[in-house]
């Protein structure tokens, strides 16, 4: 630490060189990286340390002393503080390009695979399309961390989210104003299905579950409530329909948060994965089976694995309502309940968590040797890594970016690979 020639708080000014994989941009000052947030490629710049690590240094922008070209101004009053988006300052055809080159970056450098990766899919929708929102609680404030940082920015209406959700947030933020509570988190869900809310709070003190008379009382469209986990308000579901069918989610389970855009990128994927109806196919991270529920009438058989319990009963219910009878779906760890697998398997889908897949896993896939993986990740870097290890069985065919997340620096990717 005491070899880097800069210190917190001292004051520079720089080019910015690059933007780095989170966007933020990328300047040298006395030979040391510094990443500063919320500037542009080609920018002079002054700013402040805030961080020192061992190889690199963070910076919080003062001044743009010579503005980018591709700069626009935010249309949102928090975005200088909150850390919900970081590419609101720069205009969306240029956003794309940028997650279109992060992407070929991570194959490149750390997958150390060259493939055709196509130009990004853009979203129908860049503002009002997140169908989910978890808040921070502190008091009487309610709203975001500050971008790489504890301190919670005070919001009213955040631009990302589905205005049912920003209704329902005023709604609560009166709530907090009129009453002392110890509440941490409020996460918001929203169905596309019947247009109805699940409300999910977390507090360390039980008196707070009477926010839940007030929350029936005033919330338009309240189905669910769920507080310190257990549901004490409706059925525990709110209703998504995607590519034609209808899905149950509970609190716990995962659903893309981009409602129109999801079922772009799944008709991508079942497209490059050119399925047969004699296939039997392994979807592994299956959270409330929308992949295998979507691929089932494709194809002979469809396995899922998640680890999740109420995602797996969420899955069974919603094969259940669609009357899907080709899929079976399994709770556990991917790792142990893929070796169990005794059917041959044709295709894999995987679309795991950020981390990745499990190495253990990656090993039993190749194992197991599909004639096709289709990989869907909302992680290029991680992605890039797991294509890495699968490279030696399996042929990157091509890879196709898609917005799901709109002024962020996140980009989902479908990724196809064949057997040699």
């Amino acid at each position: 630490m005491g070899l880097i020639p800069i210190k917190i708080d001292e004051i520079y000014e720089a080019e910015v060189i690059d933007l780095e994989n989170e966007a933020a941009g990328v300047c040298k000052v006395k030979g040391v990286t510094v990443f500063v947030p919320k500037t542009l490629v080609g920018e002079k710049i002054r700013f402040r340390i805030t961080e020192i690590k061992k190889n690199f240094a963070r910076g919080k922008l003062i001044e743009i002393l010579s503005p980018s070209e591709k700069r626009v101004k935010s249309s949102c009053p928090y975005y200088e503080e909150c850390g919900g988006c970081d590419l609101r300052h720069q205009s969306d055809d240029e956003n794309l390009i940028f997650k279109r080159n992060k992407v070929i970056k991570a194959l490149e450098k750390i997958g150390k695979i060259k493939t055709e990766v196509k130009p990004v899919v853009p979203s129908f929708k860049n503002e009002n399309y997140r169908n989910k929102a978890s808040f921070k609680v502190e008091n009487d404030r309610i709203g975001f961390y500050g971008s790489g940082t504890y301190q919670l920015v005070d919001i009213s209406y955040c631009k990302l989210l589905e205005d049912k959700i920003n209704d329902a947030l005023l709604i609560i933020r009166s709530y907090l104003k009129n009453n002392k509570n110890e509440i941490k988190t409020i996460t918001i869900k929203l169905g596309n299905a019947m247009g109805e809310l699940l409300i999910d709070v977390y507090s360390t003190d039980l008196k707070d579950e009477k926010i839940k008379d007030y929350l029936i009382s005033n919330v338009k469209d309240l189905k669910v409530i769920v507080f310190n986990g257990k549901t004490v308000y409706g059925n525990g579901y709110i209703g998504q329909i995607c590519n034609g069918l209808m899905f149950n989610c509970s609190s716990d389970s995962f659903f893309q948060v981009n409602s129109v855009q999801v079922e772009r990128l799944y008709k991508i994927a079942i497209k490059e994965a050119k399925l047969s109806k004699n296939d039997v196919v392994l979807d592994l991270y299956c959270g409330t089976g929308t992949i295998s529920c979507i691929v089932s009438s494709y194809v002979k058989k469809v396995i899922g694995i998640e680890i999740v319990e109420d995602a797996v009963i969420d899955a069974n219910c919603n094969a259940r309502i669609n009357g899907i009878t080709n899929s079976r779906f399994i709770c556990g760890d991917v790792a142990k309940e893929i070796s169990k697998i005794k059917e041959k398997i044709d295709v894999i889908f995987v679309d795991p968590p950020r981390k990745g897949i499990d190495r253990k896993a990656i090993a039993v896939m190749k194992k197991i040797l599909p004639k096709k993986i289709v990989y869907i990740s909302c992680n290029p870097v991680t992605m890039a890594r797991d294509l890495s290890y699968l490279n030696d069985l399996y042929n990157v065919k091509e890879v196709t970016p898609v917005d799901m997340f709109p002024n962020t620096c996140h980009v989902e990717c479908v990724c196809l690979l064949e057997k040699h």
